[in-house]
């Protein structure tokens, strides 16, 4: 009986790359690489509920600099009590994302990503994110939203941006980012992550590529509505059993809903204040 369970050292590879990885029952897998995952880390991947392969963690390789600079980067981030501090300060901005599991409250930080903060905001005051599909939900992973149909007025409407300079705020369970390709990608699609990735990622995680700068904060009342949403698994680009981004793209929320019936959706965001 095959493994359910196996890990590989990333190969020199430019950032956002996708490996192709045979797993131990043969199948030949497409990982696109997270942008913070680098040369020598450790994947090690695992067979969900769904029978479908994903990466279940991920282990920071020593780099050139050694142990010393491998643990550099912990030095920089924030703490718990200074990232509940800034998302109490006057310059936060209450988000509330109606959801069909209820409203999830976002603390936005624009100190923390200018330019992401500002985006976001934008978004929700131009009314982007309304029957908005939680396309891509992994258990102990990350919630993703924000993709939708090529024909509709909102697809085109954006530019991407510039990416903004990390200050320090770690990928901890609840903090809010847009998702992104590559340096200079992000646009309207967000994610939320569901678990602490300091822990996944190792040591090194916070200081590689600032394409994805966190700009905010699920409330601690809104993280049991958080994850609540339905995971469906991941993406089928990542080894996934999900909903497929490009097909949603293509042809729009009728695929989600006739494919994904329990798949959960964005109704609507709003500033609070």
């Amino acid at each position: 009986m095959a493994s359910a369970a196996f890990s590989f050292a990333v190969p020199q590879c430019a950032p956002g790359s996708t490996l192709s990885v045979k797993a131990p029952d043969g199948v030949t897998l497409k990982i696109p690489l997270p942008e913070n995952i680098l040369p020598g880390d450790e994947l090690h991947m695992g067979k969900g509920a769904d029978g479908a392969w994903g990466i279940t963690k991920a282990i920071r390789g020593v780099p050139a600099g050694g142990a010393a600079a491998s643990q550099a980067p912990q030095a920089q981030w924030r703490s718990a009590e200074a990232m509940a501090a800034d998302c109490a300060s006057p310059e936060a901005v209450t988000v509330r994302l109606d959801t069909t599991k209820g409203p999830i409250l976002i603390k936005v930080v624009p100190s923390w990503s200018p330019l992401g903060a500002e985006r976001f905001l934008q978004l929700v005051d131009e009314g982007y994110y309304g029957d908005i599909a939680i396309y891509r939900a992994i258990q102990g992973g990350l919630l993703q939203f924000g993709v939708v149909k090529d024909t509709d007025p909102r697809s085109g409407r954006y530019s991407r941006l510039q990416d903004d300079r990390l200050v320090g705020v770690p990928y901890a369970e609840g903090v809010v980012s847009f998702a992104a390709a590559g340096p200079g990608t992000r646009k309207s699609t967000v994610c939320i992550m569901k678990a602490d990735f300091r822990t996944q990622l190792g040591k090194g995680a916070l200081g590689t590529p600032s394409t994805e700068t966190p700009f905010g904060m699920v409330a601690p009342e809104s993280m049991a509505t958080m994850h609540s949403i339905a995971c469906l698994g991941d993406i089928p680009q990542c080894g996934g059993k999900g909903p497929d981004p490009g097909k949603l793209e293509s042809l729009g929320n009728e695929y989600i809903r006739s494919q994904f019936p329990n798949c959960d959706f964005v109704t609507g965001a709003c500033r609070m204040r």
